[in-house]
């Protein structure tokens, strides 16, 4: 019998698309892995929303002459009496998460208050958000 064709598959053909299959499962797991990063990113963003507002409202919300006392110029987490943790929910949500109240001169009128605040990812990556704000006496 002769054998004038073949009706099968190779081993090398097998090989190839085992090969392709496999790239195209790296990549994708790939993608996947990339998207929970962005995801926590953005729920932490989220966070850091919440807490800036919360401290900025805080910060409206003070009468003019405690604000040095309550939010003292660039103190990280704020005064013992007085702690940023308290005042955002009991407890920083974030991790490694810091707030600071600064502003640059308390004699001026109107007064601009910056409240900073920063964290860390999951991978340890430093993250920062700023908002500012105008008082008047």
């Amino acid at each position: 019998m002769k054998n004038t064709g073949s009706k099968g598959t190779t081993l090398v053909e097998i090989m190839i698309a085992a090969l392709v299959f496999s790239l195209a499962l790296g990549a994708l797991l790939n993608s996947l892995t990339s998207i929970v990063d962005i995801i926590d990113i953005s729920r932490d963003k989220t966070q850091a929303v919440v807490d800036t507002r919360n401290m900025m409202e805080r910060v409206r919300a003070t009468p003019f002459d405690t604000l040095t006392t309550r939010f003292p110029n660039g103190t990280v987490n704020g005064p013992l009496a007085n702690p940023y943790q308290a005042i955002v929910g009991g407890a920083y949500a974030l991790r490694g998460e810091n707030i600071t109240v600064t502003y640059i001169n308390l004699t001026s009128d109107p007064l601009e208050l910056t409240v900073r605040l920063g964290w860390l990812s999951k991978k340890g990556t430093p993250f920062h958000m700023a908002a500012s704000t105008f008082r008047t006496r």
